[in-house]
């Protein structure tokens, strides 16, 4: 039977409401959640900090440290990738203020004069340097891409370099251990090491556009500085002079130690053979006694073999 409703009734409505729970045991777990989320609020929480002020701790990091906190999550990866050439020419003149006069970068050849482009690769000139895939002079370095970077006598002597200490921070275990490293057969190329000095070119060439990798392979090698000092030192046979390092200058992850005198490196290892009696392989300098301190040979040097590339050219 269907029923009527009268204009004049209001509708009805649902004024039911929770029995709010009584229990102790409920009153409890609720104070001490309110009391946990306090705490929680009250904690200093990294990702809630300002942009600046997370760059300037990152800045007192080592290069290493920053890599590792870029892949906390995608926010501080992009903070980091967005900053990183920022950050690194920090981490560098706060801790690397030395090896980096010491190794600097090979300068690319596309910021290179144009007319003088040519001359860097000419393929003749190129082949009396011995650079080339079918002429590489060295079995523990990868040559300079000639398309990339400026290969004046300057720039292939950094590129060596950088490409030398990250050969040399791979076999600190070796050293450290007192195992051989493997020999490599007289001008035949094995598999294992080519495909080790591409992935230390490869890293280089990072290095050349990024000065967060640059700063990194600059940690690599102090690295390796403190490892082969630390050897040398206990190696009571070894008379030579040492360079003069304390634990609190070691575990500081700077280069400051190595303003003071010490031995000069005076050539580039030709081979991995050298890497026995290698203890600090800081070349491109030398000490002045009468001033005592340390006087670099690099500045002004590239562009003096850009001007005798030029000179050598038109004659």
């Amino acid at each position: 039977m269907q029923r009527h409703h009268s204009e004049d009734e209001e509708p009805l409505e649902d004024t039911t409401t929770a029995i709010p729970l009584r229990s102790k045991r409920t009153e409890r777990l609720q104070r001490k959640r309110a009391i946990r989320d306090m705490r929680l609020r009250e904690q200093a929480n990294l990702a809630q900090l300002p942009t600046e002020l997370i760059l300037a701790v990152l800045e007192d990091l080592r290069p290493s440290e920053v890599f590792n906190f870029s892949f906390v999550n995608r926010r501080f990866h992009k903070l980091v990738q967005t900053n990183g050439n920022a950050l690194g020419d920090e981490i560098i003149r706060r801790r690397y203020n030395i090896l980096t006069r010491c190794f600097p970068l090979p300068v690319l050849l596309s910021t290179i004069e144009p007319s003088v482009r040519p001359l860097l690769t000419d393929p003749l000139r190129l082949l009396r340097l011995g650079l080339g895939i079918h002429h590489n002079q060295y079995q523990h370095v990868h040559y300079p891409d000639p398309e990339l970077v400026c290969t004046c006598l300057t720039c292939v002597l950094t590129w060596n370099n950088l490409g030398l200490v990250l050969d040399f921070a791979h076999w600190q275990n070796h050293l450290d251990n007192g195992s051989p490293i493997p020999s490599l057969p007289e001008g035949r190329k094995v598999d294992w090491n080519e495909e080790l000095i591409a992935r230390h070119a490869r890293l280089v060439r990072k290095a050349l556009g990024e000065s967060l990798w640059y700063a990194r392979i600059l940690e690599i090698h102090l690295s390796s500085i403190v490892r082969s000092i630390r050897r040398h030192r206990e190696n009571k046979g070894n008379k030579r002079k040492h360079v003069d390092m304390t634990e609190e200058d070691a575990a500081s992850g700077t280069d400051h130690f190595l303003s003071k005198e010490g031995p000069v490196t005076l050539e580039f290892p030709f081979n991995r053979d050298e890497y026995y009696m290698l203890e600090a392989y800081v070349p491109n300098r030398w000490w002045k006694r009468s001033d005592q301190r340390w006087y670099y040979t690099l500045t002004g040097q590239h562009e003096a073999d850009l001007a005798m590339v030029v000179r050598w050219a038109h004659l």
